[in-house]
């Protein structure tokens, strides 16, 4: 089996006192770069609107914008979309997806749950915002989350409840990733956890059973 190849896009984003809480805060927002035959496809743009940190990975990776085929948008939130316009103005020839609900600057191709785009298959998991999808490769059973939920400081947690539309359809996209048989769970915010499935299982008992 082919090992299962992509470049995570880590930039860190400094939000001042009163958002996250009484204190400043950072935290780090992620996109992806996954090189495929016959194009990269980029899943999220970061919040930076000249999209430099993915212009530097595609760099590092022997790439460069005519190479993106396909761009993939989790959801509408500006940390995630920031640089919507900078890459689909240096890769005009790329197809953006997202899914519906979601409104974005530029245009997109509204895709659903179960459809499959350069072999990643759409999961929709509403909740953080009306079209928040999540993403699976079903052979090496990868699964990218977007802000379902997230890393913080070690721990895996809910998306802010301040950034969330939905809180209780959120859940049910919750219990519905459990569900997948996924080996890796990649977050937009923090780093991958060791024994994802149950660190997932414990966080839907926490909030199941609150102490």
């Amino acid at each position: 089996m082919n090992e299962f190849v992509f470049f995570p896009v880590i930039m860190e984003l400094f939000l001042p006192a009163g958002i996250l809480g009484p204190d400043p805060t950072s935290y780090d927002v992620r996109a992806f770069l996954l090189p495929r035959e016959g194009g990269v496809t980029l899943i999220d743009t970061g919040y930076d609107a000249d999209a430099a940190a993915i212009a530097d990975a595609l760099t590092e990776i022997g790439a460069n914008w005519g190479d993106v085929s396909d761009v993939i948008l989790t959801h509408g939130h500006v940390d995630h979309i920031g640089g919507l316009e900078t890459v689909t103005a240096n890769a005009p020839s790329a197809t953006v997806w997202a899914g519906p609900g979601d409104t974005f600057p530029t245009p997109v191709r509204r895709v659903g749950d179960g459809d499959v785009i350069r072999g990643l298959r759409v999961l929709s998991t509403p909740g953080h915002t009306p079209g928040h999808l999540s993403l699976f490769e079903d052979t090496h059973k990868v699964l990218f989350v977007g802000d379902v939920v997230g890393n913080m400081h070690g721990q895996l947690v809910l998306a802010p409840a301040q950034f969330t539309d939905d809180a209780q359809e959120s859940l049910r996209s919750l219990r519905r990733l459990s569900a997948q048989r996924f080996d890796r769970l990649i977050l937009s915010h923090g780093d991958e956890l060791p024994d994802p499935a149950a660190t997932l299982t414990a966080l839907i008992n926490s909030v199941d059973n609150p102490d």
